[in-house]
């Protein structure tokens, strides 16, 4: 069993991760892929027309009466937009509409006028018959006319009211067929959306034929297809205004169990028919009605017609026969959008202008147009226009929106000549110069509707810059409505969004794909094997790099992958194999070795520091004898007079003394990553920079001398107050960096890991000189003097050749930490290296001078009455012409 365990490890891992995590994980890290993949690129023919807050605020509590959106549509085809989609579904028809505009500014001239027409009759029949005796006969006659009179005017009155209503449903249709291509919505019914056991939908009500033989997409090609869903019924538009619409669409776009929308169908079936998306269905006509053909794999458009460009476009189809949705990565603010405020508030003002061009009529301003139609009579014709078109008019006569639109660019035409200043002054000629009231009125009339005409320009030049040859797209984004989704870029993601994104995503031909599950059970199977074969072959920490390395790659392979080629593989089960493969191997690994760590441990511990005890057991082979050359750092240690003070001392407490000096001082050590090598006696041997290797080895090495000096005045107060020696200690210490030789020394049944050396020899040296210097405790070497910065306060010395060392070095006294240094102990030194320059320099009065203040200065310093010394012997007997200043020590 234990022979196959790493051939059978792998594959319960895989086969557990499958079926547990295949479908559950993958979509998070989907998310988090498409963040890595470049954005969608975005066609700027895709507007989206939104009707929020704004819109809301300004128009009023939505659904908005439909004539409303029907005259912002005309706008927005005035202003160029090639495509209109309603993201909005008009299921129901929509109550009559008083038309409280017409109410108010043109019934009451229609009754007006007919009750003219009644009391003029009826003045002419009195003033025939005034002054006659007319017979009884006549009389019948008079009666008989004015009633016939009476009974024309109202018939006329009749048609003037029946225009107080409007039935809204009528004039959108009219508008759709005047847009031209206009789509709507429909929503498919499938068994799921169904509550109850009885999964039907009732199609009676509904215009089955229609949807059939104009809805359904019937060009497709059909080659292999099994993915596309299948629906129980449709709930498309009211039958009005989807006849009147060019087409429609379906807006199904479920999100995924987590609540995420990352995919949408482009097609479902009914009653073996194909229905397209809400978008997808303008986008074939928008691309010249490519040949579809449709397979389990890809929808592909052969001959698409992008902005003159003739193309194929794959779009591809994942495993349920949906597309995956190629977010842009951004916010819905940041996306092409328009107000729909920008169209309705433009009509609003435009009717605005137009009243007020009523109003110069009425006031007689139009007397002094010279034209054969005022700009009134020219809006009139454009609106005339509009209405033959709403009532069918086709191009054969002559009337297509083209004809709508040059009615309309006359009518701006005309406007501008009117509000031309040379028109006003013409007027103002006339009137008297002192009536001054009538002049500003004049003037502020002209003043206002100038100001109308140059606002009625900017907004229809900022709206065509939108909308001009755009794919419009209109739908809700305000914060009161609930039409909004989850995406992996924006919580409460307006749903419109979605059919922007399809359409730019068709428009570019950028799409992404996933492959099938079992590609990712594949990847994780191979990976999981090939881990355990290395694993099986490996230490410790070659199979830690191989499993981190397996588990990166397990990953980063497939979102580079995503990346260059757009299909998503599932990364979540080859991430979980892998790693369950690798903590389950190592876990075994782990426990057939502890025993063999444990009794390694438990055996060397008394002997080894922590760190060499660890090397062994991740290197077992360094058990052997022999070592390695290393530069590293020494250090030794000594009390001074420890022998007189045992001898003074009872041994128990001597030991005592001994243990409290050592655990204090060894604990410096090791708190600065040094390692012990001995005790000898009262003095310590230790060494920086191995068994782990460090660059900072002197360093450490100085720190831990100037915290064993402190702690040494911390531990002579205890042994002062405790009374635990004769005597306070005084330690010595000599410190050397140089290359050593470091590793296990001795027999193969009893080694020993030290160091050795003649860098070692000099530390050990350098220990002892503190004595002959009489410093206050620290020397180190140049050696190590090289390899420190500012941050010691040193001190330079001689230069001296060592009992035993021919070569010559610099002595340096390790005074503190620079950083904790005061500002005397910091002048002093300064001083110091001058006096020391002087010396070296031979001008030995002067040096003397700067020692002897030194010394003066501060008593406790042993060394400047040395230098004094010194001085004076060579101010009385001057050294050789050729001396160097070197001294030769006789003293270990």
């Amino acid at each position: 069993m234990k022979k196959y365990l790493h051939f059978i490890v792998p594959l319960v891992a895989v086969v557990l991760c499958s079926f547990f995590l295949l479908t559950t994980l993958d979509h998070k890290v989907y998310d988090l892929f498409l963040r890595a993949v470049p954005s969608l690129e975005e066609d700027p023919s895709v507007l989206v027309v939104k009707i929020d807050d704004v819109s809301m605020e300004r128009v009023g509590l939505f659904p908005w009466t439909r004539d409303i959106m029907a005259d912002a549509i005309v706008f927005l085809r005035e202003m160029g937009a090639k495509t209109v989609v309603f993201d909005l579904s008009y299921l129901d028809r929509s109550p009559v509409k008083v038309d409280p505009a017409y109410v108010q500014n043109e019934l009451p001239g229609y009754l007006d006028y007919g009750f003219e027409q009644i009391n003029s009759a009826v003045a002419q029949i009195l003033d025939s018959i005034a002054g006659q005796n007319p017979s009884r006969d006549e009389l019948e006659a008079y009666r008989d006319m004015l009633i016939e009179f009476n009974s024309g005017i109202k018939g006329s009155l009749d048609t003037s009211i029946a225009y107080v209503t409007r039935d809204v449903d009528e004039y959108f249709a009219k508008t759709l067929r005047f847009f031209g291509d206009s789509y709507l919505t429909l929503t498919m019914i499938n068994a799921n959306d169904i509550i109850g056991d009885e999964k039907t939908f009732n199609m009676a009500n509904h215009d089955t034929e229609w949807l059939e033989s104009r809805i359904a997409l019937t060009d497709l090609s059909v080659q292999h297809d099994t993915k596309t869903p299948e629906a129980i019924g449709i709930h498309p538009a009211i039958s009005l205004l989807l006849r009147s619409a060019k087409n429609a669409g379906f807006v199904n776009a479920d999100p995924d169990a987590d609540g995420y929308r990352r995919r949408v169908h482009l097609l479902h079936k009914f009653n073996d028919l194909y229905y397209g998306q809400l978008v997808f269905v303008p986008l074939l006509d928008y691309l010249g009605n490519p040949e579809v053909t449709v397979t389990d794999s890809a929808i592909t458009l052969t001959n698409a017609q992008v902005h003159g460009t003739e193309t194929t476009i794959r779009i591809p189809r994942t495993t349920d026969g949906s597309i995956l949705i190629h977010w842009p990565k951004k916010k819905f603010v940041d996306y092409n959008t328009l107000s729909a405020w920008e169209l309705i508030g433009y009509n609003r003002h435009e009717a605005a202008f137009v009243k007020n061009l009523g109003n110069m009529n009425d006031a007689g301003f139009f007397s002094y147009w010279t034209d054969d139609e005022t700009p009134l009579e020219k809006y009139s014709n454009a609106q005339y226009i509009r209405e033959l078109l709403y009532e069918g008019e086709q191009p054969d006569d002559g009337i297509t929106f083209a004809t709508y639109r040059d009615y309309r660019e006359d009518f701006f035409s005309s406007a501008a000549k009117l509000i031309d200043p040379a028109y006003e002054q013409a007027i103002l000629a006339d009137l008297d110069p002192d009536d001054t009231e009538l002049n500003e009125y004049v003037s502020g009339f002209f003043a206002e509707v100038r100001q109308q005409y140059r606002e009625l320009l900017e907004m229809r030049s900022k709206v065509s810059a939108k909308t001009a040859g755009s794919f419009s797209i209109i739908g809700v984004d305000a914060t009161s409505m609930t039409d909004v989704g989850l995406t992996t870029f924006q919580e409460n993601f307006p749903n419109v969004g979605v059919h922007a994104t399809i359409s730019n995503m068709i428009l570019s031909g950028q799409f992404l794909d996933e492959s099938p599950a079992v590609f990712s059970v594949l990847i994780a199977l191979i990976l999981s094997l090939a881990l355990a074969f290395f694993i099986k072959r490996l230490d410790t920490k070659e199979s830690m790099f191989v499993g981190i390395v397996t588990l990166v790659i397990s990953v980063f392979a497939l979102l580079v992958f995503f990346i260059m080629t757009k299909r998503y593989v599932g990364t979540v089960v080859p991430f979980t194999s892998v790693a369950l493969t690798f903590i389950s191997l190592s876990a075994i690994n782990f426990l057939t070795t502890i025993r063999e760590k444990s009794f390694l441990r438990s055996a060397f511990s008394r002997y080894l520091s922590p760190e060499v005890i660890n090397e062994i057991i991740n290197d077992p082979s360094k058990l052997n004898l022999g070592g390695e050359k290393r530069e590293m750092t020494a250090i030794f240690t000594d009390i001074k007079g420890f022998s007189g003070i045992s001898e003074q001392m009872d041994p128990a407490d001597l030991v005592n003394l001994l243990n409290r000096y050592l655990t204090t001082m060894s604990n410096i050590v090791l708190e600065n990553k040094g390692t012990i090598d001995k005790y000898e006696g009262d003095a310590i041997i230790a060494f920086f920079g191995a068994p782990i290797h460090m660059d900072n080895h002197a360093a450490l090495a100085c720190k831990t001398a100037v915290r064993m000096k402190e702690a040494e005045q911390e531990l002579n107060g205890i042994i002062e107050k405790e009374h635990l020696s004769p005597l306070p200690l005084f330690t010595r210490i000599g410190i050397n960096t140089g290359d050593m030789i470091v590793g296990n020394m001795g027999t193969a049944n009893k080694m020993d890991y030290t160091i050795m050396g003649n860098a070692v020899n000099l530390a050990a040296r350098l220990e002892g000189v503190n004595k002959q210097y009489n410093t206050r405790g620290i020397l180190i070497s140049e050696h190590t003097r090289n390899q420190l910065d500012d941050s010691f306060l040193v001190r330079r010395l001689d230069r001296v050749r060592v009992v035993g060392v021919s070569t010559p070095l610099r002595l340096y006294e390790l005074l503190a930490l620079s950083a904790e240094a005061s500002e005397t102990m910091l002048a002093y030194c300064a001083e110091w290296e001058t006096a020391i320059d002087r010396y070296e320099e031979k001008q030995f009065d002067e040096a003397r001078r700067l020692f002897f203040s030194l010394a003066s200065r501060d008593p406790e310093d042993k060394i400047a009455p040395l230098y004094i010394q010194r001085c004076d012997e060579f101010i009385t007997n001057p050294p050789e012409s050729g001396w160097d200043g070197v001294f030769n020590l006789t003293q270990k």
